[in-house]
């Protein structure tokens, strides 16, 4: 069986109290820049940049490597048992939960990271050394992420597999 991946948790900012706030002690709102954007951005990547903006007031809009800790997204996996284990050693250092399921020989997790830690992963899931399958699961991860607006793999280059798979590549930048 192919892994199956669902988004289950992504932060929730209560934006009316943290930019009130905000603008109270720093004298400007931190997310003029991203509510000026022509982009339809993210809750998480508008949070982002207003973080961003804390520190520069000019920062650009945007997901910024240094600041991707501060979000946090939880992911259902269901996976055959081997597989799995593949997924899950990938995710180092994030909490999860596993349970059998109906079928025999298939977990569900539920596993909790930052953003941070899910690009990590996904990019050590989606390299040569890890199984095709189990690298079909993070290539969904993938998939998931940047559906919801959040390609935070612009250091690498994705490639096709010859089985049909997504290769994460890091490509330096100079």
């Amino acid at each position: 069986m192919q892994p199956q991946v669902l988004l289950v948790t992504t932060p929730s900012v209560d934006f009316r109290a943290f930019l009130g706030a905000c603008i109270q002690v720093l004298g400007y709102s931190p997310a003029t820049a991203a509510d000026a954007s022509p982009r339809d951005l993210s809750e998480p990547e508008k949070f982002l940049s207003c973080l961003a903006s804390l520190r520069d007031q000019q920062a650009p809009v945007g997901l910024p490597a240094n600041l991707l800790s501060h979000v946090s997204f939880s992911v259902l996996v269901v996976a055959d048992e081997r597989d799995m284990l593949g997924i899950l050693e990938r995710c180092a250092g994030m909490p999860f939960v596993t349970a059998e399921t109906l079928a025999r020989g298939v977990l569900a997790a539920v596993v909790t990271g930052t953003l941070t830690q899910w690009r990590d992963a996904v990019a050590a899931g989606s390299s040569r050394e890890v199984e095709p399958s189990a690298r079909a699961g993070f290539n969904k991860v993938y998939g998931l992420f940047c559906g919801a607006g959040l390609n935070v793999w612009g250091d690498y280059r994705a490639r096709e597999a010859p089985d049909c798979t997504l290769l994460l590549e890091y490509k330096p930048q100079r």
